[in-house]
């Protein structure tokens, strides 16, 4: 699919959410994203920080009720010093 073409209506909506992973030494590691939009499938969101997102590395986006819900990174782009804009899709379960 073209990145410019969407199949689905995304829903613009600005949320702090926090990306969560687990290092090597098995603690829980967390970085702050704030969401842009969503859809039926995927995610938008930019994360400011120094630390490169894996996109092999599994993930669990959890929101600011405690819920959690399995993500993949399927892109990356920088798009200024520490500023990383990423699309994710929902994992299935």
């Amino acid at each position: 699919m073209n990145q410019g073409q969407r199949d689905q209506a995304r829903d613009p909506s600005f949320n702090n959410v926090e990306l969560v992973t687990t290092d090597v030494s098995g603690r829980e590691k967390t970085y702050s994203l704030t969401l842009r939009d969503t859809s039926g499938r995927g995610l938008g969101a930019m994360y400011i920080g120094k630390e490169a997102l894996n996109p092999k590395s599994d993930y669990r986006l959890r929101d600011s009720g405690g819920g959690e819900q399995k993500v993949h990174i399927v892109w990356t782009k920088q798009v200024a010093d520490f500023v990383l804009m990423l699309g994710m899709e929902i994992a299935e379960s």
